[in-house]
């Protein structure tokens, strides 16, 4: 029967792409593969995933993650695991990625290497408050376009153009739709929202993304970083920017000028004041399609002492008619805004979460439902283990005691109580809150009382919780990432989707409950 009931939340995982939202995850990732590794295939298992190229989705190696939470970490009191970072939080560096036989080149890889190892350390990599999966970085350059389509420096060297930057989390939507339901039910507030560690999560993100930037950055490879740059569209922070095909100028060393320099982390903008430029040279067009105007292109110099690049003048051509000025950077990134992706989405989801959890010990009978400490060999709730969270350890000890002598304590459904912690059950038995449902609705008549009416706080010095943060993050392959209305709406449809995911796993949970893991 348990089999069955997980196959059923399965099942659904694999459904919702087809039906609803992350039918834009299976458009973007065909759209994504056909050009990145057309005519390749994959079929490497979880620990192989620092390779090229993921030639099709590995819905194995995507369920096997699904399966692992179910059976796993999803009946137990810490969900931890599933929002923490993949990999350690140590030095990046940039290896090839080879095909199995480990001889041919495809592309490049960006990751935490050990001994030419990935370090993984054995978490799921689900990006808090996103429908994201964190993953390494891989580079692969493009075939070079039809010779009508090229275009030159005044030194007759040819104008190149950037591969597809792409980050392997990218590639497992059912894991991706798992963690987004299950961390808007986490953000959402009751007993699941202490199973999450947020101060451990908050400093794993942040060390984890300074490893990965600074790593990047000091080893000159900051337009890698492109998939995990926050940037800004339409009033919501999107995980990552597409470059792919956008120009990269060469300089007059024969280096490349970078998008992602230090001074996008302060500025916010890709390139530097110095290094953009209005018009690069310009095309013509002939029935609406651009064609070669004969404007060469002039190359970028750079300081040797400072290494800053400096764009050359703009073309001459720039204000001719029938002319159209190619800009670098293009318009679309260039008019962006870029942050750490752990100070735009990571870190405020997480600090809110960390507040719902307080704030509702004293707004709600959340304390009754968790364990702030150990008992009887089941561990404490996520929230409250670890020195980090002593504080709200004790806060929640005290909302505890309190409730035993308030009126809404006839609101307790004691037997839900008594399977997560029998000691504190006693306590609400001893203290006069009634045991069954029938119990509890007739000393709620005796009171007046509503049972689902809102009575006074155990703490009416806490605020009340504030309303639940939006999804961030966007689709990954999204394929019309600039065209979505102002606001999330995009992640409705996700909730909707995850309802049903949910649901489904919430049976298959309720038949596969570990009561060793403390459920």
């Amino acid at each position: 029967m348990a089999s069955v009931a997980i196959d059923i939340a399965l099942n659904a995982v694999s459904a919702i792409p087809v039906a609803g939202w992350i039918i834009g995850i299976v458009v973007g990732v065909g759209k994504a593969l056909a050009s990145l590794f057309k005519g390749l295939a994959s079929s490497d298992p979880v620990e192989e995933r620092a390779k090229l190229p993921w030639g099709r989705y590995n819905r194995d190696v995507d369920q096997e993650w699904v399966r692992t939470f179910i059976n796993i970490d999803g009946p137990g009191v810490d969900w931890t695991p599933m929002f923490a970072p993949p990999t350690k939080a140590t030095t990046w560096s940039l290896l090839d990625g080879v095909e199995k036989d480990g001889k041919t080149v495809l592309g490049k890889v960006l990751a935490p290497f050990t001994n030419k190892t990935v370090a993984y350390n054995g978490m799921y990599g689900c990006i808090p408050g996103t429908f994201r999966v964190a993953g390494l970085l891989q580079y692969r350059g493009r075939p070079q376009p039809p010779a009508d389509a090229l275009r030159f420096y005044n030194d007759a060297t040819l104008i190149h153009r950037y591969g597809d930057f792409t980050q392997t989390g990218d590639f497992f939507p059912a894991l991706q739709q798992l963690a987004g339901a299950t961390w808007q039910q986490v953000a959402a507030g009751g007993p699941d929202a202490y199973k999450v560690d947020c101060a451990k999560l908050e400093t794993m993100w942040r060390d984890w993304f300074t490893a990965l930037y600074t790593s990047a950055m000091e080893q000159g490879y900051g337009d890698y970083l492109l998939p995990y740059l926050a940037r800004e569209v339409l009033g919501e922070w999107r995980l990552g920017t597409n470059a792919s095909g956008v120009i990269t100028p060469s300089a007059t060393d024969g280096t490349s000028v970078p998008l992602v320099t230090s001074g996008t982390f302060k500025t916010g903008a890709l390139a530097t004041a110095a290094s953009r430029t209005p018009c690069m040279y310009t095309e013509g067009e002939v029935n609406g399609r651009r064609v070669d105007g004969n404007d060469l292109a002039r190359k970028w110099l750079r300081d040797a002492k400072t290494g800053v690049y400096t764009a050359p003048p703009p073309s001459p051509y720039m204000n001719g008619k029938g002319r159209f000025c190619v800009p670098w950077p293009p318009g679309d990134l260039l008019l962006s805004k870029y942050r750490r992706a752990d100070d735009a989405i990571i870190t405020p989801a997480v600090q809110a979460v960390a507040q719902l959890q307080r704030r509702r010990l004293s707004r709600s009978l959340d304390c009754a439902y968790v364990r702030p400490e150990a008992v009887d060999g089941r561990p404490a709730y996520a929230a409250f283990a670890g020195p980090g969270n002593a504080t709200l350890r004790d806060y929640c000890i005290e909302m505890r005691k309190r409730l035993l002598t308030h009126p809404d304590r006839m609101k307790v459904e004691y037997e839900t109580v008594r399977e997560v912690d029998k000691e504190y059950a006693d306590a609400l038995r001893t203290s006069g809150v009634p045991t069954s449902a029938l119990q509890r609705a007739a000393a709620m008549s005796k009171l007046g009382g509503n049972p689902k009416a809102a009575g006074q706080p155990l703490d009416p010095k806490q605020p009340a919780p504030a309303r639940p943060l939006p999804a961030q993050g966007g689709l990954a392959f999204d394929p019309n990432p600039e065209t979505t209305p102002r606001g999330p709406t995009w992640v409705k449809p996700a909730i909707y989707g995850g309802a049903a995911l949910v649901s489904s796993i919430a049976l298959a949970l309720g038949i596969k409950h570990v009561r060793a893991q403390g459920g």
